[in-house]
């Protein structure tokens, strides 16, 4: 073995799967392995459980998701005969010895070389692995498991377990299952203690505001410089079925320097990134670490799963490696920066597989739906840019079949959009795609109005206004016909108060749902619109919001987004990306103008209403969740962050208003829209946030806070 020139060709990927798309998804795995092989790569690494699609949830309960992956898995190994000299590493659940695991499979030149199973499984926040896996708890052991006779396979066994795989060359290649890097036991160290060369790690990691960022500098970046050797890091990209939306950023590095990353929020279905790696750097970085040697030398000598074939190819002595990335935080975005990316291209994975033609949203002027709307119009720059990228990478401009745009089909089913070419213009998409209306009352101000038209035009999105009055007054005497009586704003009963509001709301999504449903007729085009919900997290999580009002919707790209990061997107959308109409709304008070105008001007403001600034939500939110605090914990910490500009009475009058409302509020999360999860205090009961609707008083706790209020006021008097 040449230990001065072992360079290679290694490639990871990222692909927009779909749960239960078989098909579909074993076409973007092989042409992933296809470009992998054209680029001359030895290896090709793929996300996790990418044959079936990361989100089957429930259906990883069906042998048919089983069945079916191993079918697609025996097709993949078939058509790697066209790829001889390429390493495949991809991802299924299998099931051995009657338990279900999630595992990486490696398959090279028609024959199947290992299946490796996950050794530490996901169950904190979205994930719920062990609902439907088990872990793998032999470490280095690994079994013979015998093959489907049914499933075509020219072997009739592969070895199942945990294992290390070696080359003919003596490349050694490790497993590393997306969770096992997170952990504090991370897989990484006990494979570069055996000599591995090249880790693979197929991932399903799920965009959250500045995850992206600690899982590349912290854990990719950070364990390839502790460890050393060859990283390949490989994640899902997009909508998989679900309200998560994976960001990608697909990574190579080496001995803590990063080689090459695909851009995170990029929208075309499949992407390749590769390195020329020299293993032989990694003889050297592990030899200057002493300490580590002296840890390795303890460790039991695992045999290898030996198989045929070379992973060092004969190159030129001058063939330079890829150098390192230099400028590492030039490819990282803020979490604000971030809204700006995650949202548009999860809309835009979501509109194209829903089959649907664009979107609805009920344009109040106010700053929630305008940065739903900026957001659509985002995710029109986004699809006009990769249009534009595709044709320049083309040299021509012809547009050729691309599968990103796929979703209404006609002669050319990758570029029409309802009977229209997608072409590089974000206006001209925008007007194709987005249907705004401003739906006032008498007690809507003229200031949002006009917040509304400036966007609409700004955007370029198809608006409309209307006036709601008439059907709220026929609706009232439909009631008054049975009960004999007008509710009031100015009755002593705040019932009827709420009442006149709520009718006010709930009309606006019967308009909305009807809108969506016509608009295109009128327009003499095919298809439907999808509604958009406008609640941001904060108001979600305290049920600021009228049960089946213009908050019920399809999606909702902000619902689990706070007000304070809302605020801040919408400045960089007004400052970044030209919608400078935008001004306006960032600099109104947000009101949902239900209740009548004084002298003209808005008499209802959000804030006052709810008793909280959107701030405080934000804190008390996350104390909530991650933060596992309840009202006492909660009391004793606002203490000491609260406490240079609030009483102790007030914090706790400022607590009893926000259990109040979530907890007499909490059952409109069992029918809040689906929201795309980019906040872990998200109060979403279907998938992050599992808890109760129905709730007691909390009598208890706030005795306990106040009893610790009357015990620091009477401190604080004595001194």
């Amino acid at each position: 073995m040449n230990q001065w020139n072992r360079r290679c060709r290694v490639a990871t990927c990222t692909v927009n799967n779909w749960a239960l798309d078989f098909r579909g998804n074993y076409e973007r795995i092989v042409k992933t392995c296809s470009e992998a092989a054209a680029k001359g790569a030895c290896i090709r690494v793929g996300p996790e459980l990418e044959i079936p699609g990361y989100g089957c949830a429930d259906h990883f309960f069906e042998i048919d998701t089983e069945r079916h992956s191993w079918e697609m898995l025996s097709k993949i190994v078939e058509k790697s005969k066209e790829w001889p000299n390429l390493l495949v590493i991809t991802g299924l659940p299998t099931r051995f010895r009657g338990l279900l695991y999630n595992c990486a499979a490696a398959l090279k030149n028609g024959k199947l070389l290992f299946v490796r199973a996950k050794m530490a499984l996901a169950d904190d926040n979205v994930y719920r692995e062990s609902r439907w896996f088990v872990k793998w708890t032999e470490t280095y052991k690994h079994y013979e498991m015998m093959l489907n006779p049914q499933i075509h396979f020219e072997q009739t066994s592969v070895p199942f377990g945990d294992g290390i795989l070696e080359s003919s060359d003596n490349v050694r290649v490790g497993f590393e299952i997306c969770e096992e890097l997170w952990s504090a036991r991370s897989t990484n160290i006990r494979l570069a203690e055996q000599g591995v060369d090249i880790i693979c790690n197929g991932s399903g990691s799920h965009h959250i505001l500045g995850k992206s960022n600690y899982r590349i500098n912290q854990l990719i970046l950070g364990s390839s410089a502790k460890t050393g050797g060859v990283y390949l890091y490989a994640n899902h990209r997009g909508c998989d079925g679900d309200r998560l939306y994976y960001d990608g950023a697909s990574s190579i590095a080496q001995n803590g320097d990063l080689l090459a990353q695909i851009h995170q929020f990029d929208i075309e279905d499949t992407c390749v990134t590769t390195a020329v790696v020299d293993l032989s750097k990694n003889f050297t970085f592990r030899q200057m670490k002493s300490s580590d040697r002296g840890n390795a030398s303890d460790q039991v000598t695992v045999v290898p799963i030996r198989f045929e074939g070379n992973m060092i190819r004969d190159v030129r002595m001058d063939e330079k490696c890829t150098v390192r990335i230099k400028n590492v935080e030039g490819l990282q975005l803020s979490p604000i920066d971030e809204l700006c990316h995650g949202p548009p291209a999860y809309l835009w994975t979501y509109l194209r597989r829903s089959g649907m033609s664009g979107y609805f949203i009920p344009l109040s002027g106010g700053q929630d739906s305008s940065a739903v709307a900026a957001m659509v119009r985002l995710m029109c720059e986004k699809v006009c840019g990769a249009v534009k990228r595709r044709r320049e990478t083309d040299g021509n401009n012809q547009l050729k079949s691309y599968d990103i745009c796929d979703i209404l089909g006609g002669d050319d089913p990758a570029y029409y959009l309802g009977g229209r070419k997608v072409g590089e213009d974000p206006a001209e998409l925008c007007k194709q795609v987005l249907f705004t209306c401003y739906m006032a009352s008498k007690h809507s101000s003229d200031e949002t109005r006009k917040c509304a038209e400036g966007l609409a035009l700004n955007i370029n999105s198809n608006h409309c206004g209307i006036f709601i009055d008439t059907v709220v007054e026929s609706i009232l005497n439909v009631f008054n016909m049975v009960y004999s009586f007008i509710p009031s704003f100015q009755s002593a009963d705040n019932r009827e108060a709420m009442a006149l509001q709520n009718i006010q709301a709930r009309i606006r999504m019967v308009l909305a749902y009807l809108f969506a449903q016509l608009a295109l007729v009128s327009h003499q085009r095919p298809g439907g619109l999808l509604v958009l919900g406008t609640a941001n997290v904060d108001e979600s999580l305290v049920g600021y919001l009228t049960k089946y009002d213009c908050s019920s919707a399809d999606i909702n790209p902000i619902g689990s987004v706070s007000k304070c990061d809302l605020r801040q997107f919408l400045e960089i959308a007004y400052e970044k990306y030209g919608m400078t109409a935008l001004r306006s709304v960032i600099d109104s008070t947000p009101t949902a103008e239900l209740r009548p105008l004084v002298d003209g001007k808005v008499a209802q403001t959000d804030e006052a209403e709810i008793g909280l600034t959107y701030e405080e939500l934000s804190v008390i939110g996350r104390l909530r969740k991650p933060g596992g605090m309840g009202p006492y914990g909660m009391f004793l910490e606002l203490i000491s962050l609260w406490g240079d500009k609030y009483t102790v009475e007030e914090i706790e009058d400022k607590l009893r208003k926000f259990w109040w409302r979530y907890r007499v509020n909490r059952h409109k999360a069992t029918v809040s829209t689906p929201a795309i999860h980019v906040e872990n205090y998200s109060p979403d009961d279907h998938r992050n946030d599992h808890r109760p609707f129905l709730y007691p008083d909390f009598s208890y706790q706030f005795e306990r806070i106040h009893e610790k209020v009357e015990e620091l006021k009477k401190k604080k008097s004595t001194l």
